[in-house]
Order: C-alpha cells, then structure tokens, then sequence
C-alpha cells in the first residue's frame, strides 16, 4: 500500500490534486482513529495503529519544485507515524510490558537516505520559518 501517494501521469511526475487528496485521507484516518494513549489499553491501539508509510520511488517525483511535493508528504506522513507509534509505545512502558518489535525505535524510522533526510529538513524549516514571518506579518 503507497501511504498518501497516488500517481497520474501528467507529464512525467506526479499530479499534486491526486497525492494531496490521497493523503487527507490517510491524515483523517490518523486523526479519527487514534486516541490518547491515558489509561488507554496498548493492545486496542495497536489495532489501530495505520501501516508504516512507505518511501516515495524515485521516479514518484517529478523534480520540479512542486507545492505538494510527494516526498514532503511522506515526511510529513511518517512525522504524524512516529508520533502516534511514540504513544502506543509509552502506553506499554507505563504498563511495564515488553514494546512489540514494529514499535521499537530501530523499526519506526524513515527507509530514506541521509541526504534526502537532510533537505527534507532543510525544506520544513524554511516552510516554517517562512510561515513564522508571515504570521509576524500580519500581526503588526
């Protein structure tokens, strides 16, 4: 299963519309399904827990600058994975059980090479701190 990317020939890359819909999808399923992991019972959440998001290919992305690029969507997909996976792992820690093996810090990180990692966080930073500048901006 691709996590939150959906290809349509358009050209020779990826269509943004279709990868951004794609990817609402799987956000509102992150966002309905995945309670607090209070007093929550680790096992139930692991059920619910979605597959691990997969690593755009490389002819996934059209290397043309877009807005909705594929692999920041994946960077932004296994953030919101790592994040929820963290919950359910803390739930067993709290209860003093043995952490399942996909939730172990080794089985959680990203499949993408360190140069890629390295812009895609280049690439969040200056989104925020241009998003930063903004709402400055309009504060004054």
């Amino acid at each position: 299963m691709r996590f939150g990317v959906v290809r349509l020939l358009v050209g020779r890359g990826a269509c943004a519309v279709t990868t951004v819909a794609a990817r609402t999808l799987q956000q509102r399923r992150f966002s309905v399904r995945m309670p607090t992991a209070q007093k929550q019972d680790p096992d139930a959440l692991m059920k619910i827990l979605p597959p691990k998001p997969e690593a755009p290919n490389n002819d996934d992305c059209c290397l043309s600058g877009c807005e909705f690029c594929v692999w920041d969507l994946y960077d932004e997909d296994m953030r919101e994975y790592q994040k929820q996976a963290g919950v359910i792992r803390q739930a067993f820690e709290e209860q003093g059980r043995e952490i399942p093996e996909q939730l172990r810090p080794e089985n959680i990180r990203d499949a993408v090479d360190p140069a890629m990692r390295a812009f895609l966080d280049m690439e969040r930073d200056m989104a925020m701190k241009i998003q930063q500048e903004e709402d400055d901006n309009d504060g004054d």
